[in-house]
């Protein structure tokens, strides 16, 4: 059975009718990549529709009663997403598909027909551990070296995200590098630090982000507040985004600054606070992050940190900044679709090897772990690389 017929979310129904359903959309989705995703079905455009017959179901329909129903199907359908952005760039008439498709899931799961199995484990594991990887809490800082210079009046306070802390722990490491090389006094959460909610906002489940009392969005910004700080700063794409973007919708306008990584390495460089002494180790490809570049269009920053490696150069792959191609993790889709994300991955691998690259580099640890399984798909020997940690290894 599927779901009735509640009411779709006030934003969603008005740009049902905006929606011209020209397909420029269909064309840009990294979902369809993937052979058997090809489909109407599973395209913007095809969503779009059945929604929109799903809302304002035609008289003939009402009168026989076969109205479109929202089918595990389609529910199906609306989680092949991403999250990339890439539509609503293509969208003739700007349509915000990212933040609608959000409030679709939301509205799906309220209505307990979302979301996918593998996401409503993300929720059991947040609100047991408040982390989506189901790791101990306990070892949320166990990445912290022993000489890290943690400061008691810090000028920054980097927020780790559970990815770097749990999985991509060198990125988190070469993070304090880079700070302590430029000379920045810093503290972190550490174990006071919880999921900031990006993958179960991505699925719909924002109910335990968001709760007044003890949801994930009161308790981060609590504590950063305990700290003190004007100025925060994560490496990670997906916590920057969601920080940045849907923090303020939920707990109104931050008070302090929020900077993603590339953002203050930039800067660093620039103020001379940080220098970079050694080359590039190998010919480098960027990968532009979704979140940090489509959604915020943080595209020059890490060039110009590219640029700055002495007696290098980095390699500009054909698909970049606004046109550049998903890694094909977001949006929850590496959780339940991990095969087909990885081969949306193994395309932009051999994307950066037919451009010439020996080294792909991103600046998200999410698109580093799967684009680092898209090489292993595609059995190309190419490392993947995060840009803090190639600053770190040249600061030093």
């Amino acid at each position: 059975m599927g779901l009735a017929h509640p009411r779709l979310p006030e934003e969603v129904e008005r740009d049902l009718h905006t929606c011209l359903q020209c397909g420029y959309c269909n064309f840009v989705c990294p979902i369809q990549l993937n052979p058997d995703r090809g489909f109407e079905s599973y395209r913007v455009r095809g969503k779009m529709y059945h929604l929109k017959k799903y809302a304002h179901p035609g008289f003939m329909q009402r009168l026989l009663g076969n109205a479109p129903e929202i089918s595990p199907e389609f529910v199906e359908r609306v989680y092949n997403c991403t999250a990339c952005g890439y539509c609503q760039v293509a969208c003739h008439v700007e349509i915000k598909f990212n933040d609608r498709w959000e409030q679709v899931k939301e509205w799906l799961v309220k209505n307990g027909v979302g979301p996918l199995d593998r996401h409503k484990a993300l929720r059991t594991r947040v609100m047991a551990k408040h982390n989506p990887y189901d790791e101990p809490h306990e070892d949320r800082a166990a990445w912290v070296p022993k000489t890290a210079k943690l400061s008691k009046d810090p000028e920054v306070l980097y927020f780790t995200g559970c990815t770097a802390s749990y999985r991509q722990q060198r990125i988190a490491q070469d993070a304090l590098r880079v700070l302590e090389a430029a000379g920045i006094k810093y503290d972190i959460l550490g174990g006071d630090e919880w999921c900031c909610g990006s993958p179960l906002i991505r699925t719909g489940q924002t109910d335990i982000v968001t709760d007044e009392k003890d949801g994930l969005v009161k308790h981060n910004l609590r504590e950063i507040e305990k700290r003190g700080v004007r100025k925060v700063v994560t490496a990670c794409a997906g916590c920057f985004m969601t920080l940045s973007h849907n923090y303020p919708k939920y707990a109104g306008k931050l008070d302090f600054e929020l900077l993603h990584m590339t953002q203050f390495m930039d800067t660093l460089i620039k103020d001379k606070r940080l220098v970079l002494k050694k080359p590039l180790p190998k010919k480098v490809a960027y990968h532009d992050p979704c979140h940090i570049g489509r959604h915020f269009g943080i595209f020059e920053e890490p060039r110009r940190i590219l640029r700055a490696f002495p007696g290098s150069e980095y390699l500009e792959l054909p698909r970049n900044r606004l046109d550049s191609q998903c890694c094909g993790a977001g949006g929850g889709y590496k959780i339940q679709f991990n095969d087909r994300a990885e081969f949306i991955a193994s395309l932009r691998v051999q994307e950066a090897r037919d451009t010439g690259a020996e080294m792909l580099v991103s600046a998200c640890p999410f698109c580093v772990t799967n684009l680092t399984g898209g090489a292993k798909k595609a059995g190309i020997d190419m490392p993947v690389a995060e840009l803090v940690s190639l600053v770190a290894e040249s600061a030093e």
